[in-house]
């Protein structure tokens, strides 16, 4: 079939784009409206917000390992717009992403010689890596911004340099980027240490006195930032000491590599260790390459930037073995690490095009990239782990929504029955998420509001739902009932509520459990349901007899509806 020009070239000039669009059809899909983790210390930003005694000094609090004042602006700033709708964040974080790629299709346009089609492969290459799937913590958690930052102005400071700019303005932007990178996340630093390299290189032979006086005062600057940085620092009571990478060089340098190799790890330690190990090789026989042909000033221009993009990863890897290493929980490859790992990746890409495009220019050879033996193992691996990516990213998208949507029915019947598995979930103290759980219900920022009551007829009932409670039965410490559950024969409910009457027509909620839940089969037609357990003592109900029913829970819109069946509970004896 033959296909009209003009839509060929616009297929060719957009598709590459492709997961970017998918990624944007998906974060909607599986978002979910509630703080995670470090989220809540941003609670009380909101709590001096509606005091009028926000300040400067409050955005710049530690909190962990990060200065993160700008995302803190921009995070009040938002919030005070969508009632801290924390969904609003997590776009906010794919325009990053977005604004990251459009630097990486300047870059590639500016040191790229390839056909219109080859260019398109490799950009489509570069963005299945920045849009991957696999970074679904990172593009469902709203904090995560701070992670996408540095490298957004890491590559604009690239773009900037490669401008028609003068070296003073050049300098200054750039500054200013790093120092909004290093006040956004721990690793922001980075950006000061590897763009002065790139604007010395560039502006050089332009102005050479200018370039020495600006580079001095680059390196005032770098003092200074961190000096600031450093100014009432505490270190966190649960990071490890940073010598433990020196008592123990191996395992630092296991996690290192497992840290490197995470895009291409499938979450698993082994596969990042040998990833890790190969991209290192790479980068490193690029270098080694360049130091060869140092001489050839075009070559070097063509690969700094990707250099640039490639030690920025490296370095904040290094970085984050200091400062990890001596955990006995979290391995480097967890999927929120790659928001700072996969730009060696994206690196990687561009630099085996460039070093194999220029072996064949040397050695006389026509240039293409599909004789390119660097660049076509870059893409074919590349595309041979999609399938593998996608299949590990919507099961855990899939299976991180479900996660949430149970911690966020838990926060909003906090005050009813808490429950102690949130401190696994979303912050390790129960007694702060209460307070802070009842500090955003009071300023109108969770949607819905807390449960403020145990009788459940006072909660009115959400849309159709299906479920049935099967009898209660006796065990060997109390009681124990199981059922299942789906809401509008689309989802699992978000708890199981059990409530006991005495025989008033009030149900009275007494325990809730987290349904598990079990895939819809298309087939069949059969809806995702939730089987569900849960398991209670007499000392839990009142004296006289008692009818236990159990209530399925909407955390989406704070509403319940009973499921069919009961059970008798005769009084205590």
């Amino acid at each position: 079939m033959n296909i009209p020009d003009p839509i060929k070239r616009a297929l060719i000039k957009y598709f590459p784009f492709a997961p970017a669009l998918l990624l944007a059809v998906l974060i909607p899909l599986y978002w979910v409206d509630v703080p995670q983790y470090d989220e809540w210390d941003s609670v009380m930003l909101f709590e001096h917000l509606s005091q009028g005694s926000l300040t400067v000094g409050l955005l710049f609090k530690q909190v962990n390992e990060y200065r993160q004042f700008f995302p803190n602006v921009i995070f009040v700033g938002l919030g005070k717009l969508t009632h801290w709708d924390l969904r609003y964040e997590m776009i906010l974080v794919f325009v990053a992403a977005c604004l990251i790629s459009l630097n990486v299709r300047r870059l590639a346009v500016l040191t790229i010689q390839a056909s219109e089609l080859q260019f398109a492969v490799l950009l489509l290459m570069a963005n299945l890596v920045i849009f991957s799937l696999t970074q679904y913590e990172n593009w469902l958690q709203a904090q995560q911004l701070v992670y996408y930052m540095p490298i957004l102005c890491v590559t604009a400071c690239i773009v900037i340099a490669r401008t028609n700019l003068g070296t003073l303005a050049k300098f200054a932007i750039c500054a200013a980027l790093s120092f909004i990178s290093t006040f956004s996340s721990a690793n922001g630093i980075v950006c000061w240490v590897v763009v002065l390299p790139l604007l010395m290189f560039t502006e050089w032979p332009k102005n050479r006195r200018a370039v020495v006086w600006l580079s001095s005062l680059w390196l005032i600057a770098i003092c200074l930032s961190l000096a600031l940085y450093l100014y009432g620092y505490e270190k966190p009571w649960w990071t490890p000491s940073p010598l433990t990478g020196l008592h123990h060089p191996l395992r630092a340098f296991v996690y290192f590599l497992g840290f490197v190799g995470g895009p291409l790890g499938l979450e698993r330690v082994k596969l990042s260790i040998v990833a890790g190990t190969v991209m290192l090789a790479g980068f490193t026989a690029a270098c080694i390459y360049l130091v060869k042909h140092r001489r050839d000033r075009e070559l070097i221009a063509r690969m700094i930037g990707w250099l640039v993009v490639g030690f920025y990863s490296l370095l904040t890897a290094i970085m984050t073995t200091i400062g990890r290493v001596g955990l006995p929980t979290g391995p480097s490859q967890v999927p929120r690490y790659l928001g700072f790992s996969v730009y060696l990746l994206v690196a990687l890409i561009f630099l085996a095009h460039i070093v194999g495009e220029d072996m064949q220019r040397r050695s006389g050879r026509a240039l293409s990239l599909w004789r390119n033996p660097l660049a076509l193992t870059a893409i074919v691996v590349l595309i041979l782990y999609q399938p593998f990516m996608w299949a590990l990213s919507y099961r855990q998208m899939d299976a991180w929504e479900t996660r949430l949507l149970q911690a966020k029915a838990s926060v909003l019947l906090i005050n009813q029955l808490p429950d102690t598995r949130l401190t696994r979930i979303l912050y390790p103290n129960l007694k702060f998420l209460v307070e802070k759980a009842n500090a955003l219900d009071q300023l109108g920022l969770l949607r819905p509001s807390l449960i403020k009551t145990k009788h459940l007829n006072e909660l009115g009932y959400s849309a159709a739902g299906s479920g049935e409670m099967r009898p209660v039965e006796r065990t060997a410490s109390g009681y124990a009932v199981t059922g299942f559950a789906t809401l509008d024969q689309k989802r699992p409910p978000d708890a199981v509520i059990l409530a006991y009457d005495t025989g008033n027509n009030d149900p009275i909620a007494f325990a809730v459990s987290y349904p598990v839940k079990r895939p819809a089969s298309i087939l069949h037609g059969v809806a995702p349901t939730g089987a569900w357990l849960v398991r209670f003592t007499r000392e839990q109900l009142p004296q006289s007899p008692v009818t236990i029913t159990a209530w399925a829970f909407d955390a989406t819109t704070g509403r319940v509806f009973r499921l069919s069946g009961q059970s008798q509970i005769n009084g205590a004896h």
